[in-house]
């Protein structure tokens, strides 16, 4: 008995990866890879990011902005 192609076990798997990349699902992706690349541009990074202007005005009260050292046996608490 010959096998064709619909008695590979795999033929579902194939069928999900086929829909996952169904250009619908492609393009929710691509909206919601630049919606993040636009939040981060406006917003900032690095040193001219909101938490680096917000920690430039305060003096280490904010949590966010106090350095964390390792303790003796290595952990950060």
């Amino acid at each position: 008995m010959q096998r064709t192609h619909e008695d590979f076990p795999f033929q579902a798997l194939v069928g999900k990866a086929r829909a996952f990349v169904a250009p619908e699902h492609l393009l929710l992706g691509a909206v919601l890879v630049l919606g993040w690349a636009a939040l981060i541009a406006w917003t900032g990074n690095g040193a001219v990011g909101w938490q680096a202007r917000l920690c430039a005005d305060a003096d280490a009260s904010v949590a966010a902005c106090r350095v964390v050292a390792p303790s003796a046996d290595g952990r950060v608490s």
